[in-house]
Protein backbone atom coordinates (compact mmCIF):
# COMPACT_ATOMS: atom_id res chain seq x y z
CA UNK A 1 0.00 0.00 0.00
CA UNK A 2 1.12 3.47 -0.78
CA UNK A 3 2.12 6.08 1.94
CA UNK A 4 -0.30 8.91 1.69
CA UNK A 5 1.92 11.35 3.51
CA UNK A 6 4.70 10.39 1.05
CA UNK A 7 2.67 11.17 -1.78
CA UNK A 8 1.28 14.28 -0.35
CA UNK A 9 5.06 15.51 -0.07
CA UNK A 10 5.86 14.84 -3.55
CA UNK A 11 2.75 16.82 -5.15
CA UNK A 12 4.27 19.96 -2.74
CA UNK A 13 7.34 19.33 -4.48
CA UNK A 14 6.73 19.04 -7.95
CA UNK A 15 5.50 23.08 -8.38
CA UNK A 16 8.90 23.76 -7.69
CA UNK A 17 10.80 21.81 -9.82
CA UNK A 18 11.24 23.49 -12.90
CA UNK A 19 9.78 21.57 -16.06
CA UNK A 20 11.30 21.22 -19.38
CA UNK A 21 8.94 23.35 -20.73
CA UNK A 22 10.22 26.32 -18.76
CA UNK A 23 13.90 25.25 -19.07
CA UNK A 24 13.29 25.63 -22.80
CA UNK A 25 12.10 29.13 -21.98
CA UNK A 26 14.68 30.27 -19.94
CA UNK A 27 17.41 28.85 -22.55
CA UNK A 28 15.10 31.14 -24.72
CA UNK A 29 15.51 34.65 -22.67
CA UNK A 30 19.00 34.33 -22.59
CA UNK A 31 19.66 33.68 -26.23
CA UNK A 32 17.64 36.53 -26.86
CA UNK A 33 19.53 38.56 -24.15
CA UNK A 34 22.54 37.49 -26.21
CA UNK A 35 21.25 38.34 -29.69
CA UNK A 36 19.77 42.09 -27.97
CA UNK A 37 23.44 42.85 -26.73
CA UNK A 38 24.70 41.70 -30.64
CA UNK A 39 21.93 43.68 -32.53
CA UNK A 40 22.19 47.10 -30.43
CA UNK A 41 26.68 47.37 -30.74
CA UNK A 42 26.46 46.22 -34.43
CA UNK A 43 23.52 48.98 -35.00
CA UNK A 44 25.83 51.94 -33.25
CA UNK A 45 28.55 50.68 -35.44
CA UNK A 46 26.69 51.05 -38.41
CA UNK A 47 25.58 54.50 -37.03
CA UNK A 48 29.09 55.34 -37.06
CA UNK A 49 29.94 54.34 -40.42
CA UNK A 50 26.92 56.46 -41.64
CA UNK A 51 28.08 59.60 -40.30
CA UNK A 52 31.90 58.89 -41.43
CA UNK A 53 29.72 58.65 -44.87
CA UNK A 54 28.26 61.77 -44.42
CA UNK A 55 31.53 63.46 -43.69
CA UNK A 56 32.50 61.79 -47.23
CA UNK A 57 29.44 62.83 -49.08
CA UNK A 58 30.02 66.58 -47.97
CA UNK A 59 34.29 66.23 -49.10
CA UNK A 60 33.37 65.50 -52.33
CA UNK A 61 30.51 67.26 -53.13
CA UNK A 62 32.48 70.40 -51.92
CA UNK A 63 35.28 69.18 -54.27
CA UNK A 64 32.51 68.64 -57.00
CA UNK A 65 31.37 72.15 -56.50
CA UNK A 66 35.03 73.25 -56.55
CA UNK A 67 35.86 71.70 -60.13
CA UNK A 68 32.81 72.75 -61.39
CA UNK A 69 33.62 76.49 -60.34
CA UNK A 70 37.25 76.18 -61.83
CA UNK A 71 35.67 74.81 -65.17
CA UNK A 72 33.06 77.82 -65.46
CA UNK A 73 36.15 80.21 -64.55
CA UNK A 74 38.30 78.82 -66.93
CA UNK A 75 35.10 78.96 -69.46
CA UNK A 76 35.05 82.95 -69.01
CA UNK A 77 39.27 83.53 -69.43
CA UNK A 78 38.77 81.35 -72.40
CA UNK A 79 36.38 84.19 -74.00
CA UNK A 80 37.89 86.93 -72.18
CA UNK A 81 40.94 85.99 -74.17
CA UNK A 82 39.64 85.11 -77.29
CA UNK A 83 38.51 88.57 -77.00
CA UNK A 84 42.03 90.22 -76.36
CA UNK A 85 43.22 88.04 -78.94
CA UNK A 86 40.89 89.83 -81.37
CA UNK A 87 41.88 93.18 -80.20
CA UNK A 88 45.09 92.40 -80.81
CA UNK A 89 45.03 91.18 -84.49
CA UNK A 90 42.71 94.65 -84.89
CA UNK A 91 45.91 96.30 -84.01
CA UNK A 92 48.48 94.42 -85.32
CA UNK A 93 46.16 94.94 -88.62
CA UNK A 94 46.34 99.13 -87.76
CA UNK A 95 49.99 99.30 -87.62
CA UNK A 96 50.85 97.14 -90.35
CA UNK A 97 51.83 99.85 -92.52
CA UNK A 98 53.58 101.46 -89.46
CA UNK A 99 57.23 100.75 -88.88
CA UNK A 100 56.83 100.63 -85.12
CA UNK A 101 58.49 96.60 -84.82
CA UNK A 102 58.37 97.42 -81.12
CA UNK A 103 54.44 97.41 -80.93
CA UNK A 104 54.04 94.52 -83.47
CA UNK A 105 56.80 91.97 -81.44
CA UNK A 106 54.87 92.81 -78.16
CA UNK A 107 51.53 92.11 -80.02
CA UNK A 108 52.46 89.12 -81.77
CA UNK A 109 53.60 87.99 -78.09
CA UNK A 110 50.73 88.18 -76.41
CA UNK A 111 49.22 86.26 -79.45
CA UNK A 112 51.58 83.79 -78.92
CA UNK A 113 50.45 83.85 -75.13
CA UNK A 114 47.06 83.78 -75.50
CA UNK A 115 46.91 81.13 -77.86
CA UNK A 116 49.13 78.85 -75.99
CA UNK A 117 47.29 79.04 -73.04
CA UNK A 118 43.55 78.43 -74.92
CA UNK A 119 45.44 75.64 -76.49
CA UNK A 120 46.13 74.08 -73.17
CA UNK A 121 42.31 74.54 -72.46
CA UNK A 122 41.20 73.11 -74.86
CA UNK A 123 43.83 69.73 -74.62
CA UNK A 124 41.87 65.97 -73.61
CA UNK A 125 41.85 65.32 -70.15
CA UNK A 126 45.35 64.14 -69.42
CA UNK A 127 46.66 67.49 -69.05
CA UNK A 128 46.21 69.14 -65.86
CA UNK A 129 44.47 72.23 -66.38
CA UNK A 130 42.47 71.76 -69.11
CA UNK A 131 38.69 71.55 -69.62
CA UNK A 132 38.28 68.26 -70.10
CA UNK A 133 40.40 67.56 -67.62
CA UNK A 134 38.73 70.15 -65.06
CA UNK A 135 35.61 68.12 -66.25
CA UNK A 136 36.83 65.41 -65.85
CA UNK A 137 37.58 66.00 -61.92
CA UNK A 138 34.11 67.13 -61.36
CA UNK A 139 32.37 64.10 -62.91
CA UNK A 140 34.61 61.73 -60.61
CA UNK A 141 33.56 63.49 -57.55
CA UNK A 142 30.16 64.17 -58.37
CA UNK A 143 30.04 60.00 -58.95
CA UNK A 144 31.91 59.32 -55.57
CA UNK A 145 29.24 61.87 -53.92
CA UNK A 146 26.06 60.16 -55.63
CA UNK A 147 27.98 56.67 -54.58
CA UNK A 148 28.25 57.85 -50.92
CA UNK A 149 24.85 58.61 -51.01
CA UNK A 150 23.75 55.32 -52.08
CA UNK A 151 25.83 53.90 -49.32
CA UNK A 152 24.04 56.11 -47.05
CA UNK A 153 21.24 54.70 -48.14
CA UNK A 154 21.70 50.93 -47.29
CA UNK A 155 23.45 51.95 -44.08
CA UNK A 156 20.44 53.50 -42.96
CA UNK A 157 18.31 49.99 -43.90
CA UNK A 158 21.35 48.35 -42.13
CA UNK A 159 20.83 50.08 -39.33
CA UNK A 160 16.46 49.94 -39.22
CA UNK A 161 16.84 46.23 -39.88
CA UNK A 162 19.37 46.13 -36.66
CA UNK A 163 17.16 48.05 -34.36
CA UNK A 164 13.62 46.32 -35.37
CA UNK A 165 15.56 43.00 -34.86
CA UNK A 166 16.39 44.24 -31.72
CA UNK A 167 13.02 45.71 -30.62
CA UNK A 168 11.33 42.18 -31.58
CA UNK A 169 13.99 40.08 -29.45
CA UNK A 170 13.32 42.55 -25.88
CA UNK A 171 9.60 41.93 -26.27
CA UNK A 172 9.86 38.18 -27.38
CA UNK A 173 12.38 37.81 -23.99
CA UNK A 174 10.05 40.29 -21.70
CA UNK A 175 7.61 37.65 -23.13
CA UNK A 176 9.07 34.65 -22.28
CA UNK A 177 10.54 36.14 -19.06
CA UNK A 178 7.31 36.88 -18.07
CA UNK A 179 5.59 33.44 -18.80
CA UNK A 180 8.78 31.62 -16.83
CA UNK A 181 7.84 34.01 -13.68
CA UNK A 182 4.24 33.65 -13.80
CA UNK A 183 4.47 29.74 -15.02
CA UNK A 184 2.21 30.61 -17.63
CA UNK A 185 2.63 28.71 -20.93
CA UNK A 186 0.42 30.78 -22.70
CA UNK A 187 2.66 34.03 -22.58
CA UNK A 188 5.15 32.08 -23.80
CA UNK A 189 4.02 31.30 -27.25
CA UNK A 190 3.41 34.70 -28.60
CA UNK A 191 6.98 35.52 -26.97
CA UNK A 192 8.09 32.69 -28.95
CA UNK A 193 6.64 34.05 -32.37
CA UNK A 194 7.72 37.73 -31.85
CA UNK A 195 11.47 36.67 -31.12
CA UNK A 196 11.56 34.09 -33.68
CA UNK A 197 10.41 36.76 -35.73
CA UNK A 198 13.14 38.54 -35.14
CA UNK A 199 15.83 35.96 -35.33
CA UNK A 200 14.63 34.85 -39.10
CA UNK A 201 15.10 38.64 -39.82
CA UNK A 202 18.46 38.87 -38.38
CA UNK A 203 19.35 35.42 -40.68
CA UNK A 204 17.77 36.41 -43.71
CA UNK A 205 19.91 39.34 -43.76
CA UNK A 206 23.05 37.88 -42.84
CA UNK A 207 22.57 35.09 -45.12
CA UNK A 208 20.87 37.09 -48.64
CA UNK A 209 21.73 40.63 -47.30
CA UNK A 210 18.01 41.93 -47.35
CA UNK A 211 17.08 44.32 -45.16
CA UNK A 212 13.58 45.40 -44.11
Amino acid sequence: MSNPSHNNNNHKQQPHRPTKFFSVVSLFVIAMSILVVYSTITASEYGLKKDDMHTHAIVHLVKSNDWLNDYEEQKLGEKILQSQIDNVNITLQNNNNTSNAITQKQANDYLHKYRSYIDTLHADKSVEGSLANLQYKEQIEESEYEKTLNNISETSKIITTYELVAILLIVGAGLAGTSEVTKNKMVAYPGFVIGGAGIIIILLFLVTGATV
